[in-house]
């Protein structure tokens, strides 16, 4: 069977010349539940906006199920983003919203104009709407505001919106990184879960290596660009992890439980990007 993703000879330079990007080659199989791991800038967050092309690349190939992603015009590229749906790792939810309408807006993609101009979903929507939110425990905060929420709860709101989709392909960018230990287990069990049961393909980008021993069946280890290793989480050991993380080894955490590193903020590139479909979008940018 083809794999469902397939990145090639894959670069992005930003302006001013950063290179995020510098080559990287992967196939992403079915099922599979691959983490990105390494340090802040390492072009994780780049590569995940790369596969849905939030962020367009400067050279190389990313094939989706097929589809030439790189190539594909903004018609194709909005079909495409139907059957990936992406977890943010600042939650990307309308705050003042109700936790219903965030989930809802997972639809956007799929519905008529006139739906979406007179703010009217279909009984079916509703329906998955309620299901979603009651497969992360919060359907009983259904109509209750999103800021009203914890951020463990925000981002299970999040999940409950990219499942509106009814993806193929979860792309999660360090969906824990702001959450506490407990909670952060609590989120990847739920994306473990789809994984699992829904068999939609998870990649999910972290920065804590025991969450990536847990969780991942595969870890792709970035650095400076260029992919440092690609194999099974427990194959990491101290050697591997000092060659992935280099002069920071000591500094990293490798679990949740101590202080936790800086991450890196989405690029205000991508967060442009959002605007190019409205399922992907924060409706917030920009106010």
């Amino acid at each position: 069977m083809p794999p469902i993703v397939s990145i090639k000879d894959l670069v992005k330079i930003f302006p001013g010349g950063t290179r995020a990007l510098d080559g990287v080659t992967l196939d992403i199989q079915r099922g599979e539940f691959v983490v990105l791991i390494g340090l802040s800038g390492s072009g994780k967050s780049t590569l995940l906006r790369c596969i849905n092309r939030l962020v367009d690349p400067t050279s190389g190939l990313v094939v989706f199920d097929g589809i030439d992603v790189t190539a594909a015009d903004r018609t194709a590229i909005r079909h495409v983003r139907r059957r990936i749906g992406m977890i943010f790792q600042q939650f990307n939810l309308v705050r003042r919203s109700s936790v219903f309408g965030n989930v809802l807006a997972g639809r956007l993609g799929y519905r008529s104009t006139w739906r979406t101009i007179a703010g009217r979903p279909t009984t079916g929507d509703v329906a998955a709407a309620f299901e979603n939110l009651g497969r992360v425990g919060i359907a009983d905060r259904a109509f209750g505001r999103a800021d009203a929420l914890s951020g463990g709860q925000q981002q299970r709101v999040g999940i409950a919106r990219a499942l509106m989709q009814k993806p193929e392909l979860m792309l999660a960018d360090e969906p824990v990184a702001s959450l506490d230990p407990a909670t952060s287990h609590s989120v990847m069990k739920y994306l473990e879960e789809i994984n699992k049961k829904d068999g939609i393909t998870v990649i999910c980008s972290l920065h804590f290596l025991s969450l990536a021993r847990r969780y991942a069946t595969r870890v792709v280890a970035l650095k400076g660009g260029k992919v440092a290793f690609d194999g099974k989480p427990d194959a990491i050991d101290e050697r591997r992890f000092k060659e992935i993380y280099g002069e920071d080894a000591e500094e990293v955490e490798i679990g949740p439980g101590r202080s936790q590193p800086q991450t890196m903020s989405a690029n205000e590139a991508a967060l442009r990007a959002l605007a190019d479909d409205a399922s992907h979008m924060d409706p917030g940018v920009g106010r």
